[in-house]
């Protein structure tokens, strides 16, 4: 035979704390259906009341209570490893990238310190194609635009070019027709309020209404005719309008095509006058070298001689310094860069190459804008230092 000692305490509705031999328990819930709470863990309590039927169950338990703690401390973990990976991927977002002068990359965090292995590691995880892009940009920035240096000959037009005149569009912009003025509200008509009965019977009362009635309907009257006027006004107005700017337009369509008749004229007279006035060739040739984009300062100068059959040229040149000295690429890793001196007969052949397809560019240019050229004489010279006096001399390289 069991004992069982037990006493309640009931500290709320539906809430009870239970004392037993082996301790203290808490019951909650109502007749019939309870749950408690102990150190042997949770139950739950099921029964009929009046019929001695019932049954009892294990919620939870320690072990069960202790796995959902591990489990939630290794949530908690996982949340707090995303985090620092968030914050440290922000951090890496604005890192400070920088070169050697033998191509080595420097990675540094924003106050300058360079970074550990850890977030290294994550670093070119990351951002390794934004390293090779910014990489890229700087090893075209080492070589320069030596291609475009190399090869400013094919930008040269044919000989055998016609120019054509191009003709100036009429820059007068045309008249704007007058919108149609914005119609006023019409005045509404007043509503004069009734006389009740009552008033009818008192004559002051008649009277006063007669006198308001009669104020009501004249300055209707008044405002009408105010509206009529300002509304006749402004079609008068808008008329008139119109007829000034009919006028206009029509001037305006006279002086359009007066000046593209003229243009005309010149496109059709353009190609003979270019072979004789010599002022013409002058303006179209200065056009034409001004409108040209160079690499490296360029200066030329010329003369038109002969009646325009020979072009005189004076090119003041780039200097072989302005050539790029060194060659980048992209190492294997892409992770550096690899960068070279050129050597003195590599910089002298790239020079050479430039400053001789800037001659062959003139003298093309030349022949494409003035058709009866004949001849191009060209000189080009660059700024030398005289060792013997200290002097900067021009020197001509050729002619």
């Amino acid at each position: 035979m069991v004992l069982r000692f037990r006493r309640s305490v009931k500290i709320a509705p539906g809430v009870k704390i239970n004392f037993g031999k082996r301790g203290m328990s808490v019951s909650a819930g109502v007749r019939g259906a309870t749950i408690t709470a102990g150190k042997r863990g949770v139950y739950g309590n099921v029964g009929i009341p009046g019929t001695g039927l019932s049954y009892r169950t294990k919620l939870a338990g320690k072990a069960v209570n202790n796995q959902l703690v591990r489990e939630q401390r290794r949530v908690e973990r996982e949340l707090k490893k995303q985090e620092e990976i968030g914050r440290r991927r922000e951090a890496l977002s604005k890192v400070q990238l920088s070169l050697n002068e033998n191509g080595t990359l420097n990675i540094a965090n924003t106050f300058g310190e360079a970074l550990s292995r850890k977030d290294l590691k994550l670093f070119w995880e990351q951002k390794s194609e934004v390293v090779y892009q910014w990489l890229s940009q700087q090893a075209e920035e080492i070589n320069g635009d030596i291609e475009l240096l190399s090869n400013i000959h094919l930008d040269t037009p044919s000989p055998d070019l016609i120019p054509q005149y191009e003709t100036i569009p009429f820059q007068e912009e045309s008249p704007k027709k007058p919108s149609h003025p914005q119609a006023q509200p019409v005045p509404q008509e007043p509503q004069i309020p009734k006389l009740g009965f009552i008033a009818r019977l008192f004559p002051n009362k008649r009277e006063k209404h007669e006198i308001e009635k009669v104020k009501l309907e004249h300055n209707y009257r008044i405002l009408l005719g105010l509206w009529k006027r300002n509304k006749n006004e402004a079609e008068e107005n808008h008329r008139k309008a119109l007829e000034r700017y009919e006028q206009q337009l029509e001037s305006w369509k006279r002086r359009k095509s007066i000046h593209e008749e003229k243009e005309k004229i010149k496109q059709k007279e353009f190609p003979i006058l270019l072979s004789q006035d010599i002022n013409l060739m002058e303006s179209v040739l200065r056009e034409a070298i001004d409108s040209l984009s160079w690499p490296r300062e360029t200066i030329i100068s010329y003369e038109i001689r002969n009646d325009g059959k020979d072009i005189w040229l004076d090119v003041d040149l780039p200097e072989i310094e302005d050539i790029p000295n060194k060659i980048a690429t992209i190492a294997a890793t892409r992770r550096k860069l690899n960068i070279k001196n050129k050597s003195k007969k590599q910089l002298r052949l790239e020079y050479s190459r430039h400053v001789h397809g800037i001659a062959f560019r003139l003298v093309g240019i030349t022949f494409a804008t003035l058709p009866e050229c004949k001849y191009v004489i060209i000189s080009g010279y660059s700024q030398r230092l005289e060792s013997a006096t200290g002097k900067i001399n021009d020197d001509y390289l050729f002619s």
